[in-house]
């Protein structure tokens, strides 16, 4: 149920926190007072669309949270768990800011999220049933849904829409793969022909640069042999290093005889006649090996062409014309093998659609069954509400064609037909006229399955507009019946349907300091009576007002 509404900065209201129990709650003011405010935020919560024009003049940012107790609605944590959302045990924290630089945001139980997020988690947690909602009675994806929570079929419907989901998915698969099967003859010659141009080629990751170092080395070859040739001359020449060191070892030779204290210079020379003879011997066999292939680098650069002309076709580098290569083997081996694919996908494709037909057509059976007496029950419910020849036909038709089913129907075909008045035609409910009528044919169904669970909160917004004296009376302890199961927010004009409040709010809307503010108040007993005189309509609280109020508290008690 929902707990507490927390509103700053949206329209007339600057600061609230609205309580709310369980039971039947009861939301009443003036006309214009911002009743239809506090309902704006509760849309707002459930995933209604944001716009800046209800952030309060002078303020930059509206916020709007709402907090719900969700221990018995079991389908919510699954439902959290779809869109990646951590449960709270039982709780669900919603909270939208709205700013004027359009930055809004939506958190659900402190995490970041969607308004497709929000929208999902928040199907089914509010049933809003007020004059803008009675067209969705109007599809008939609702009126099945009616049926199947009334006849507690709920479960087998989700298992048919998961049967049926899957046969239509069989259906597309084989759908493209005869779309395939026919463009196979083409599409093979031109995968054998791509695959036998990559075979060719037998590239290897990396060969590209390993190409291009090398055809760079290919190009230098002179230059490379010259400064190689000029090496080896300063070292092992006639004047070169090596001669001039080993004369200088020689003389040292001598000077040691004379004097042993030159030892580590004699020592050093002697190294150094080492390196030079390796550097010179290594100079030799780098001279010898750089002898020039005339055709390599023809053959490289050649090489490196065919590796450009098959990345402009199959991908920037070596290795994406790989893994390419690889995907072209796997699809042609589908393509060889589509024939025995699509076979057995047929054969699948039809077990399927059996199994489906065979679960659907019993889900009908059973929801034509229990549609009489859910007619039935409604048609008792609206005689208690003062439309005492009113009568309700459900009518079922079985859809043969599972082509044309859709997700919702799952093969039954639906009508809601009504008769209003003595002597009329059953009509289709679309065609009722009266929003009278139209408000106690809801609360009707509202009742006749209020004790099905599966909804948190009830919200009814001025269900009973355009009633009075008796029926609305009546209407009154409908809804406080409804309330026996559910919690019910009830936004109303009307003294008749407030008098049975477990819980009244009352709105209202004063000037402070040159400016329109409204309120919420939760009411006491004695707050309640002088509320209920107001609405009956007495001008002044007098004891005769306060009297007919009491009074009227005291009938909604019996």
């Amino acid at each position: 149920m929902l707990q507490t509404i927390k509103i700053k900065n949206f329209a007339l209201i600057e600061n609230a926190e609205i309580p709310f129990e369980a039971g039947l709650n009861i939301l009443s003011g003036e006309t214009g007072a911002g009743k239809s405010i506090v309902l704006g935020a509760i849309s707002l919560l459930l995933g209604g669309r944001a716009n800046a024009d209800v952030i309060r003049n002078g303020a930059d940012e509206a916020i709007v949270e709402g907090y719900f107790d969700t221990g018995e609605l079991p389908w919510l944590r699954e439902r959290l768990k779809e869109v990646g959302i951590e449960s709270a045990g039982g709780e669900l924290l919603i909270k939208r800011t709205l700013n004027r630089n359009g930055k809004n945001r939506i958190f659900i139980n402190g995490e970041l999220a969607t308004l497709s997020m929000l929208q999902t988690v928040c199907e089914d947690l509010v049933d809003l049933c007020g004059q803008n909602e009675h067209q969705s009675l109007f599809k008939s994806h609702v009126q099945l849904d009616l049926i199947d929570r009334y006849s507690d079929l709920e479960d087998q419907s989700i298992k048919v829409k998961s049967r049926y989901l899957k046969t239509i998915a069989l259906r597309e698969e084989w759908e493209l793969l005869k779309r395939k099967e026919e463009e196979r003859v083409q599409r093979l010659e031109f995968i054998k022909f791509q695959i036998q141009e990559l075979n060719e080629a037998a590239l290897k990751p990396g060969e590209d640069a390993n190409l291009q170092q090398e055809k760079k080395l290919l190009q230098s070859h002179e230059q490379r042999i010259s400064l190689t040739s000029q090496i080896e001359s300063s070292l092992d020449g006639e004047d070169g290093a090596l001669h001039s060191i080993k004369l200088a070892l020689t003389k040292a030779k001598n000077l040691l005889q004379i004097d042993a204290g030159i030892q580590d210079l004699y020592d050093s020379l002697s190294r150094s006649v080492a390196e030079v003879e390796e550097a010179s011997r290594l100079t030799r066999i780098y001279l010898g090996a750089a002898d020039l292939n005339p055709n390599r680098l023809d053959e490289v650069q050649e090489r490196l062409s065919l590796m450009t002309n098959l990345k402009r076709k199959y991908g920037q580098t070596i290795e994406e014309i790989v893994i390419h290569h690889e995907k072209l083997a796997s699809e042609i081996h589908l393509l060889e093998n589509l024939s025995t694919r699509l076979e057995g996908l047929e054969d699948e494709f039809q077990k399927e659609k059996s199994s489906a037909m065979k679960l659907a057509k019993d889900l009908y059976l059973k929801r034509k069954k229990s549609s009489e007496s859910f007619a039935k029950a409604i048609g008792k419910e609206l005689k208690e509400l003062r439309m005492a020849d009113a009568q309700v036909a459900v009518h079922l038709e079985f859809q043969d064609d599972l082509t044309s089913w859709g997700s919702d129907s799952l093969g039954s075909e639906i009508r809601f037909e009504v008769q209003t008045n003595l002597g009329e035609d059953k009509k289709q409910i679309q065609k009722i006229v009266s929003g009278g009528e139209l408000s106690r044919l809801m609360l009707a169904i509202r009742r006749v399955i209020a004790d099905k669970g599966g909804i948190g909160v009830y919200l009814f917004d001025e269900i009973d507009a355009g009633l009075g004296g008796q029926t609305a009376f009546t209407v009154g302890k409908k809804l406080k019946s409804v309330a026996a199961y559910n919690q019910v927010i009830c936004i109303t004009h009307v003294p008749q349907v407030a008098c049975f409040a477990d819980h009244h709010l009352s709105i209202s809307k004063h000037t402070v300091k040159g400016r329109t503010v409204t309120e919420v108040t939760t009411l006491t007993a004695e707050g309640r009576k002088e509320e209920i005189a107001r609405m009956l309509g007495a001008e002044k609280l007098t004891p005769a007002a306060i009297k007919n109020a009491r009074d009227l508290l005291e009938s909604a008690r019996v």
